[in-house]
């Protein structure tokens, strides 16, 4: 039997899915090994090797593909780990970092409340000191002609420098380098030949675009992360090599694509937030087998709440992405992320004496109050085994127990004193709180962006998302809740359902209408490009999938849509016609019905190429719907609070293990899996698929059916 395994590794746990060739999933959790992640996905590989009765070698020797996201990118940023680099600028525009994007470099990045106090903000300290960034002297004009040659003389004195003061990694943005990189290709040859050892980004390798900031600041991010990311997957591959791996490693890429871990190391800057796009791509993938095009995909699991819309199948790219207040361009799927999780710290703010949730989160280490690692600080996850939720026995399979006294006793001093409140009031309150803030994000995420939820499914995973999202997504107004069988391990999912993905971009502006010549020539050089590195990677024209968008606004605004290009081998005036059709529909869609202006004249900004290898995978298989009663999977019944009930019921508790396609239940219940729990609310309706994930439905839903 071969195998494709996919791991994600998130702040609290590491997920791992096993798919045999048959399609048949294998999934499993452990917890995170900070700083030594490599020993959690071990570990988590592990636990699925013994769930299909095999040793770690047996299973990884007949893995033909290691398919990978992570955390590691971000948390280097966040903790301020990153490795000392030094950055070759044009001469005269060193303090470029410094200066951000003026103004806007002082709030990019901060909440909606911590933009009220602007004489309490301040820009984030740059990611390279100026001790560390030499200017030199050379120019090309934005029309991509060389006006001053850079002088090797001068790049290797700056080198040396740099190297003198400890860098580890060297970068180089000059000024229009993506029209022309000639200079910067100087500073390349040399640093690589005479520094080999360093890690080293040219900014028109990483990011060939428009914005010097942005493009400088992308640059430092890269060289930041570069040592300590390349010596992370490097240490992977040493550890699967060394129990039996021979096959493939791929890293996810936050434009949704997979790169072989080679080419990943030289980008990581493109490995932030991975993870969650993994989870929002087999949140696509499992959508397009179920039949649902347009999908609100939330992700809340131990340290961060996370949202995506997949709007007709299609997923959206971010407009301005930053991470920790730092500026990248690099594509990156739209998702949406907040500090409100299983890890989540409870207090009480002392100045109102109202609880909170957040931002803090307890991570892996010491975790929640209940895992027993020595926490005295509560967290939601201790809130939802107060209200009766979790079940000890049950809780990842048993191999953890939790320590229900130790979250009682926490909990009533930390907040249930504080707020005079007996334990099971104040919990029930911090439930309700941490519901609100849920369903704030969800409205932002749709109402507030002109869509109607009551067109979507919500998917919702994520090891602490199956006992909130339910009450949460009734009253937002959604067709019900599908609970993926992968939902604790989504991004796992996601891995194996991904493709390899190469994307580049050519910013060259073009007024409307434009010469079809000039947009096949925009195109062509990029598709020549990525085709290649597929085609190097052995991927045959039957296996490459090319897609072509274009980045519009109307004239002299700043607002930017991205805009599929359906056309056959070449653009022609008609297939760009119905492309600015297309433009001012979904300018529209976003910004609200009347705002298009043609008159105000169009243009394209950007040329977007996204080449896909296309992996052979095996289909996921539905299973024979077996029968509508439960009762084989029942456990027990047990006290819980319910927040549509807003009080304590009997709940029924079975073990989805048990459960079988087909098989109904009734709210108030609890479904215990073995990496996630649902809770079903009174009025609700818990339906068994046949792909084995649970589909939470209402009465309203349930009339619909039956009509």
């Amino acid at each position: 039997m071969k195998y494709l395994v996919g791991v994600d590794t998130g702040g609290t746990c590491t997920d791992c899915v096993v798919m045999d060739e048959t399609g048949k999933l294998t999934v499993s959790k452990a917890l995170s090994t900070p700083p030594d992640f490599t020993k959690g996905v071990i570990d988590s590989v592990q636990i699925g090797a013994e769930k299909l009765g095999l040793d770690l070698p047996a299973l990884l020797e007949n893995t033909r593909l290691f398919l990978h996201s992570t955390t590691v990118a971000e948390n280097a940023v966040v903790d301020g780990t990153l490795a000392r680099g030094g950055l070759l600028l044009t001469k005269g525009f060193e303090e470029i970092l410094f200066m951000t994007r003026g103004a806007h470099g002082r709030t990019a990045g901060l909440t909606k409340e911590e933009m009220k106090n602007p004489i309490r903000t301040d820009k984030p300290p740059p990611l390279v000191p100026i001790s560390m960034v030499q200017g030199i002297r050379e120019r090309t004009d934005y029309k991509g002609q060389v006006i001053v040659k850079a002088d090797e003389g001068e790049i290797e004195r700056a080198a040396q420098q740099l190297v003198g003061k400890g860098a580890e990694a060297i970068g180089v943005s000059f000024l229009w380098s993506f029209q022309n990189p000639e200079n910067e290709d100087v500073v390349k040859d040399l640093v690589q030949r005479e520094y080999p050892e360093l890690f080293f980004t040219a900014s028109h390798d990483l990011a060939p675009t428009l914005g010097e900031y942005e493009r400088t600041s992308t640059t430092a991010l890269n060289i930041g992360l570069g040592p300590l990311v390349s010596r992370y997957l490097s240490n992977l591959g040493a550890a699967l090599k060394e129990n039996g791996f021979g096959g493939v490693l791929l890293v996810m890429q936050a434009y949704g694509g997979l790169l072989r871990r080679e080419e990943a190391s030289t980008r990581p800057v493109g490995m932030v937030e991975s993870g969650p796009v993994s989870g929002l791509v087999g949140s696509k993938s499992l959508g397009s087998v179920l039949g649902f095009d347009d999908i609100i995909a939330v992700d809340m699991g131990g340290t961060t709440f996370k949202t995506g819309v997949i709007r007709e199948g299609l997923i959206e790219y971010q407009r301005e992405q930053t991470v920790f207040r730092y500026h990248y361009v690099l594509p990156k799927m739209d998702i949406v992320s907040i500090g409100l999780a299983g890890g989540s710290i409870v207090s009480v703010d002392s100045r109102t004496n109202m609880p909170q949730v957040g931002p803090r989160s307890a991570g892996a280490r010491p975790g929640p109050v209940c895992y027993g690692f020595g926490a005295e600080e509560p967290t939601v996850t201790d809130v939802d085994l107060l209200l009766g939720y979790l079940n000890s026995q049950l809780f990842l399979e048993g191999r953890a127990k939790l320590d229900s006294e130790a979250a009682f006793r926490v909990f009533k001093s930390k907040v249930g004193d504080p707020l005079s409140l007996d334990v099971m009031e104040a919990a029930s309150s911090v439930y309700r709180l941490t519901n609100s803030l849920i369903y704030d994000m969800l409205h932002k995420m749709t109402v507030e962006k002109g869509l109607d939820p009551r067109g979507y499914v919500l998917f919702s995973y994520g090891g602490t998302a199956g006992m909130h999202l339910g009450a949460v997504a009734q009253e937002l107004g959604v067709k019900k809740v599908i609970i993926p069988y992968t939902a604790s391990v989504q991004g796992a999912f996601g891995l194996v359902s991904a493709d390899i993905v190469h994307e580049d971009q050519l910013d060259r502006p073009m007024w409307v209408p434009t010469d079809p010549d000039a947009v096949n020539a925009a195109f062509k050089g990029l598709i020549e490009k990525t085709k290649g590195q597929l085609e190097m990677e052995g991927f045959e024209d039957k296996d490459i999938a090319i897609h072509r968008a274009i980045d519009m606004r109307y004239r002299r605004q700043i607002h930017v849509v991205t805009v599929p290009v359906e056309a056959g081998e070449s653009v022609k005036k008609g297939d760009l016609e119905h492309t600015y059709d297309i433009y001012e529909k979904m300018y529209e869609e976003r910004y609200g019905k009347g705002s298009a202006f043609k008159e105000a004249g169009m243009e394209i900004v950007s040329f977007r190429v996204r080449a896909i290898g296309i992996l052979g995978k095996p289909e996921v298989k539905a299973q024979e719907r077996i029968d509508s009663n439960p009762e084989g999977a029942f456990v027990e019944t047990r006290k819980a609070y319910f927040d549509t009930a807003k009080g304590v019921r009997d709940a029924k508790g079975y073990d989805f293990e048990k459960l079988l396609p087909g098989n109904e239940l009734e709210g108030p219940s609890i479904i215990w899996t073995p990496i996630t729990t649902i809770v079903v609310n009174p009025g609700q309706k818990a339906v068994v698929d046949p792909y084995r994930n649970v589909v939470l439905k209402w009465q309203n839903e349930i009339e619909k059916n039956l009509d």
